[in-house]
């Protein structure tokens, strides 16, 4: 069966209690994102098989009517009875046809299993580098082709600074799985370029900003273009004190321009809350991004605590806003 957001509260509450034992480190989206709380900015289509009345498999599309030809593939799971019948390799195959009629190009997913990435490899997804990601192009072009056509044919677009939505779920996927020069892309949310650490979330991206921002004490913004590839992101997040707000942020390298615009709205959700001071933290490595917060204020860089990258410590600098 197939089903669009808003479901039916009893068919979520089932699908939700299916999914818990399988994916225990938690579910890349919400109770309430598929009660359709997230409409009309979001479109989450749900597939399901039974055996017997009970349910035996399931997983979902995320995606949006705003750029249909992005989406995401996640929660693919079976119940041990169902196991070994071909039900996952179904749902995905009718998954990944109903995303390509209504205009989809590339279809994401993320997989630590080697057997689940064989099947997935055999309906046609390919292994992103430097995370355990795939990718499923409509046209048969490699990740790498995608990604050099995707980012070339945005180049140049007028981009604006927004507050994200939804809809930005699976847009956001291919900008952070993308490698970048520097290490560190966002401390707030742990964020680091694939070209340094393996990625291991999809749909999850937005699960993790969204929770940085949740309680409340953060924000983020994005650079876009009017059709909705968004081509950087920002954040800010107050200190556990409350007094300082830590800001950071980049952008893809062909949408550099815009790295000033996300930061300066960082900076000003963390002055309207009278922070002080109104700080970044960048990896001692990454001279480029310093020099661009140097100049937009942020000044005398000292030593500050060290981050994890892909198993090694890099140290990182404090630079404050003057």
């Amino acid at each position: 069966m197939r089903y669009e957001a808003p479901l039916n509260p009893g068919l979520v509450d089932e699908l939700m209690d299916f999914w818990a034992p399988i994916f225990v480190e938690g579910i890349d989206l919400t109770r309430e994102a598929l009660l359709g709380h997230e409409s009309p900015d979001a479109r989450i289509t749900v597939y399901t098989r039974r055996i017997d009345g009970e349910l035996a498999g399931a997983c979902l599309v995320a995606s949006s009517d705003t750029m249909p030809s992005l989406g995401g593939l996640g929660e693919v799971g079976t119940s041990p009875a169902a196991r070994r019948t071909g039900i996952a390799t179904a749902l995905t195959q009718q998954a990944l046809d109903d995303f390509r009629e209504r205009g989809g190009q590339a279809l994401f997913l993320g997989t630590v299993n080697p057997t689940a990435a064989r099947i997935y490899h055999r309906l046609g997804w390919r292994k992103l580098a430097g995370a355990n990601l795939m990718v499923n192009v409509s046209n048969g072009e490699s990740p790498e082709e995608f990604f050099v056509d995707y980012f070339r044919a945005i180049r140049g677009k007028v981009v604006n600074v927004r507050m994200p939505s939804p809809a930005d779920r699976a847009p956001m996927i291919p900008l952070l799985v993308s490698p970048h020069d520097w290490h560190a892309l966002d401390l707030n949310t742990g964020m680091m370029s694939t070209r340094y650490a393996v990625q291991d979330s999809c749909l999850g991206l937005y699960r993790r900003y969204a929770a940085m921002a949740g309680d409340g004490r953060g924000a983020w913004f994005c650079a876009s273009t009017d059709a909705g590839h968004v081509v950087g992101l920002s954040t800010a997040r107050l200190d556990e004190d409350g007094n300082g707000c830590r800001v950071d942020g980049f952008t893809h390298r062909n949408h550099q321009q815009s790295w000033h615009a996300l930061i300066q709205a960082a900076v000003e959700w963390g002055a309207d809350r009278k922070a002080a001071p109104l700080y970044a933290e960048v990896s001692v490595e990454d001279d480029e991004k310093r020099a661009l917060f140097e100049s937009a204020g942020f000044t005398d860089a000292v030593e500050s605590e060290p981050f994890d990258l892909g198993g090694r410590q890099v140290g990182t600098l404090r630079l404050e806003l003057r």
